[in-house]
């Protein structure tokens, strides 16, 4: 998830299974992006990736109001010009995703049947149907619940409990961005809420209240390599392939993009 406006800066930091940020994509993303923010009174507007489809390819954006964790609207296009409003995510549909094995149309009103391998040829269940819309929706719910990541002390949590985008966030430091405890998921924590009292000596109410993906399952699922002589963080998941998250150190630009076909690697508890 990367700012629009700072799509021109994180251009050189940002190259996710071969795909790089083109000017003419910029500023396609930022135009339009602008005008979808505006129409909607986002007080953020981030691109969050692409997803492979035969016909035409997804691209998907988030808009934010006042809370960066629970005040988030997805969208998605094919053409720049109309950004559709994804339906919340069921978990129906987010378990069906997961086992869905052919690629993306690029046709939100298709009709899919997904078969379900495990259930014997006459359970009822055994067959399923979907929109590829909700299929989108779901994989990018999957995505965002599990891969969707940002560094300590880019979002903090406000006296009254609102999750805010930090405006003086600074960055980690070259230590600090060594290790994965700094880094959380952007989603409700679900481990217990002392987790991180018991972990950390600096522990923080205001940064410290999302789960930190050290505590992944199995460890390694993430993998974190410094380059540019370390100036620069990267986290990639091996879960979801096509997941990128970048910090240039002690500063304040992070992000993460998405480019991939929306299937998750079900393998990786036995290749680690």
């Amino acid at each position: 998830m990367t700012n629009i406006h700072k799509l021109w800066e994180y251009r050189e930091l940002v190259n996710v299974n071969g795909m790089m940020l083109t000017a003419e994509l910029i500023s396609r993303l930022q135009n339009s992006l602008t005008q979808l923010q505006v129409e909607n009174h986002f007080s953020s507007m981030q691109y969050w990736g692409q997803i492979y489809a035969i016909d035409s390819d997804y691209h998907i954006a988030v808009g934010i109001y006042n809370d960066a964790v629970h005040d988030r609207k997805y969208f998605y296009t094919h053409d720049f010009m109309f950004w559709g409003l994804l339906p919340k995510a069921k978990k129906k549909y987010k378990q069906l995703s997961l086992i869905t094995t052919y690629p993306f149309r690029g046709d939100p009103s298709l009709k899919i049947k997904v078969l379900d391998e495990e259930l014997e040829d006459g359970n009822p269940d055994k067959c399923k149907e979907m929109k590829e819309e909700n299929r989108l929706a779901a994989t990018i719910g999957n995505i965002s619940e599990e891969a969707e990541i940002c560094a300590r002390g880019q979002l903090i949590k406000q006296p009254d409990g609102t999750i805010v985008i930090n405006p003086n966030y600074y960055g980690l430091d070259s230590l600090e961005a060594k290790q994965q405890k700094n880094y959380y998921h952007i989603r409700i924590a679900q481990h217990r809420w002392n987790t991180n009292l018991l972990t950390r000596q600096d522990y923080s109410y205001s940064m410290d209240f999302l789960d930190s993906i050290d505590q992944d399952i199995p460890s390694g699922c993430w993998n974190l390599s410094m380059e540019q002589n370390g100036a620069i963080a990267y986290l990639k998941s091996l879960y979801w392939p096509g997941m990128s998250y970048f910090h240039k150190v002690r500063s304040p630009d992070a992000g993460f993009l998405y480019v991939g076909n929306g299937r998750k690697n079900l393998d990786v508890p036995f290749l680690l």
